[in-house]
């Protein structure tokens, strides 16, 4: 008895497959990595697939362009943020909690979100260096809904004189840039101190030097 050949189905239209969910994410990491190596202006779509092990045929038929795919970068990043984001808005309302406690919190809800994605340090750094739609983009979609979440935390420390009486503003990317450099280039630690640390451990490492030099 003959055996009935398989036949290969096409999917049909519609949701996209896990294969296609799987590679859209793969040219994804890589493009963030090629964004926060090289800057938006000179990163390259092939240059992208090439980090990806792909045909850069692949990567227009996901995103279709260098702009759009950026965009999809922000997005997915902004995706992975909203809890923190969220996490941040909640502290706000829970006055039970003196805000010394709140504010230590915050911080630790920012080193959190960066050691979940180590190379933010580098793409802020980098894009921050490109005036432009690019840069436009991440304040819009990443830096501005965290400030606006992490700032009030802030100012209510500030009146109850849990922080001295400064510039905010400039106080927060102090913060900010002093998590994301420290665990974008925690490889240069190694070059002073030898000591092995895990990631969790910089993250637990990062967030006391917070509370020590930044809350009273």
């Amino acid at each position: 008895m003959k055996k009935t050949p398989k036949i290969a189905r096409r999917r049909q239209p519609g949701r996209p497959g896990k294969e296609e969910l799987d590679g859209a994410l793969l040219l994804l990491r890589a493009a963030e990595t090629s964004f926060a190596t090289l800057g938006f202006r000179s990163t390259t779509i092939r240059g992208i697939a090439q980090a990806a092990g792909v045909n850069h045929t692949l990567v227009i038929h996901h995103f279709g362009s260098k702009a759009a795919l950026w965009r999809a970068v922000m997005e997915r990043i902004a995706n992975y943020l909203k809890p923190f984001v969220q996490n941040l808005r909640e502290l706000q309302g829970q006055t039970e909690i003196p805000i010394r406690e709140r504010l230590e919190k915050a911080f630790g809800l920012m080193v959190a979100a960066t050691c979940g994605e180590p190379e933010c340090g580098l793409l802020l750094s980098r894009i921050g260096s490109e005036r432009g739609k690019s840069l436009d983009l991440l304040v819009e979609m990443l830096l501005r809904p965290f400030h606006d979440a992490f700032y009030p935390l802030l100012e209510e420390a500030s009146k109850a004189r849990v922080i001295k009486k400064q510039s905010l503003e400039m106080l927060y990317f102090m913060i900010l840039n002093a998590v994301t450099a420290s665990v974008s280039y925690r490889h240069v630690f190694n070059y002073f101190d030898n000591t092995p640390r895990s990631l969790a451990q910089l993250e637990e490492g990062i967030t006391k030097l917070l509370v020590v030099n930044f809350a009273s």
